[in-house]
């Protein structure tokens, strides 16, 4: 079926023809111009083949559902129309504000305004959970090097050694994060590090450095910053959270002010009028 349909397009092609349909619901029929796009991104013909199959038969289903509920409500549906009513007009002006913010709305976000808003706003960023910044090395257990110096350098990193540091890991380290800033949650640690069993209350007090293993590696593991639950988030863990408050409040006002230039040239135009002695008082 498929196949006949895809050999068909040349049919189509031109516009003086009128189009077969491929498919019927009652009174509605889809074409082969409405299957445009589907299953284009299977891997294999037969998949192809299953999504058009699946298309047709969602939209037979769709319509005689349809059916039914035209044919079981009232034929003068007040409430449902103007529903309908509203929610054309709803997504009209939605998409239309969409266009304007897509077209006009300053989306870069600088750093003295993440800094700014920060300060001002520091209580509103109280931390939910522990975080903390590390630095690690992930090591193939078969590593045949002294590292004695390595775990000298992991405890106290200085301009001095980090060369020395970044070199080795780019050498023999499966994976590192040597000068990350990044910071990280406990189930996120966990995820990335076997350290499932330590102790990260403890590491606010004396900034731990570990060492632990797995089936085939060895990690050093230095945790650099920690933070409590309950405490001031730092700047560098909501910096993403803040741009995109800034970016909110900058749509709102973007929006706000659009609504009033429309409102404020229609009444310039006198395009509007509001007639209050219209409306019935209650005694």
């Amino acid at each position: 079926m498929f196949l006949s349909l895809l050999a068909a397009c040349s049919y189509f092609k031109s516009g003086n023809k009128k189009e077969d349909p491929i498919a019927r619901a009652n009174d509605k029929y889809l074409y082969l111009s409405d299957l445009e796009g589907v299953g284009k991104g299977a891997a294999r013909p037969e998949d192809s083949m299953q999504a058009v199959r699946n298309y047709i038969d969602s939209w037979i289903r769709h319509n005689l559902l349809l059916r039914y509920a035209e044919d079981n409500l009232p034929e003068t549906n007040e409430a449902l129309d103007k529903q309908l009513r509203d929610y054309r007009e709803s997504l009209l002006i939605y998409t239309y504000e969409k266009e304007l913010l897509n077209d006009k709305l300053d989306t870069v976000v600088n750093e003295q305004e993440i800094q700014e808003y920060y300060s001002e706003n520091k209580d509103n960023f109280e931390l939910k959970q522990c975080i903390t910044r590390i630095k690690y090395i992930m090591l193939p257990m078969n590593t045949r090097v002294q590292l004695d110096s390595i775990r000298k350098w992991m405890r106290r990193t200085t301009e001095d050694n980090y060369p020395k540091l970044k070199g080795f890991c780019s050498e023999n380290a499966t994976r590192f994060a040597i000068s990350d800033s990044t910071w990280y949650n406990k189930d996120e640690v966990v995820a990335l590090l076997p350290v499932d069993k330590f102790n990260f209350e403890n590491a606010q007090y004396n900034k731990s450095y570990l060492e632990v293993e797995d089936s085939g590696y060895a990690y050093l593991i230095k945790f650099e910053e920690y933070r409590i639950k309950g405490s001031d988030a730092p700047m560098d863990f909501v910096r993403d959270e803040i741009r995109n408050i800034i970016i909110n409040k900058r749509k709102l006002a973007f929006i706000g002010s659009i609504h009033k230039n429309i409102y404020e040239e229609a009444s310039g135009k006198n395009e509007f009028d509001i007639y209050l002695d219209s409306i019935p008082l209650k005694k």
